[in-house]
């Protein structure tokens, strides 16, 4: 960390306009969650699928062999379809018949089919600071567990809804001939916290009379211009009334 702090102090003080007013190191919090989500692959729907539907929709079918013999297709073949889609939800059995489900009319009018696949698991980090979520494949970072914590700093729960969001941004993909989409979340367990160290430099640019705030997130590697506006909004106030104090009357 000295190493780091000496080429960024270096790094402003090139600007000969500038004073260095305060330095500053603490850690932002982030909370890491193990998130476990469903999986499904959707398909364009194969013309027998759509065939079996809409003769569903149309007659009142009970018996597999009426359709195979129907369609000239092994009864058995049928068997397997039908079983598929029921267990999908795609149709249901009454006293008169299979019928299609509220689902199996919506798959049927948009021609596609999705079957379940293994569920998947992912690190999300959470930065209560900066209000987002972000996907995980670091260890949680602990450097900077003995660092104050920074002071606006403040808790949120898990919003699985954003959670969601980001994982359908990030892991939804199309493959030859299907889509994998996440579905839904299945879990959500917090893992731990991490403690991200940040160097923070109070600034005074004597050219322009100009407070501002410089903050190094160690994690992005970057200047945050997040931290660095919330900072500033809370104490640009006290900073001028500071040098007001301290100049020779």
């Amino acid at each position: 960390m000295d190493k780091l702090n000496n080429k960024l102090r270096a790094e402003l003080a090139s600007n000969k306009d500038v004073t260095i007013i305060k330095e500053l190191s603490w850690h932002l919090p982030l909370i890491s969650y193990e998130v476990s989500f469903a999986r499904v692959k959707r398909l364009k729907m194969d013309i027998l699928m759509k065939m079996l539907l809409l003769a569903f929709q149309e007659a009142d079918i009970r018996r597999p062999a009426a359709l195979a013999e129907m369609l000239f297709v092994e009864e058995l073949f049928i068997r397997d379809l039908i079983d598929k889609m029921h267990s999908t939800q795609l149709i249901r059995l009454d006293a008169k018949g299979y019928r299609l489900t509220d689902k199996g009319h919506g798959y049927l009018e948009k021609g596609i089919f999705e079957e379940a696949m293994e569920d998947g698991e992912d690190i999300v980090s959470f930065s209560a600071a900066h209000n987002a979520y972000s996907l995980s494949e670091e260890a949680l970072e602990e450097n900077g567990k003995n660092l104050p914590p920074y002071r606006y700093a403040f808790s949120r729960s898990a919003d699985t809804g954003r959670i969601h969001e980001l994982l359908t941004e990030e892991k939804n993909s199309a493959e030859d001939g299907y889509q994998v989409i996440v579905a839904d979340i299945s879990s959500c367990e917090e893992l731990g916290r991490e403690y991200i160290p940040c160097i923070e430099f109070q600034l005074y640019d004597q050219k322009q009379d100009l407070f501002y705030a410089r903050v190094w997130n160690t994690r992005l590697g970057a200047w945050d211009e997040l931290l660095e506006k919330q900072i500033e909004e809370q104490e640009l106030v006290e900073w001028r009334e500071a040098m007001k104090t301290a100049e020779p009357s």
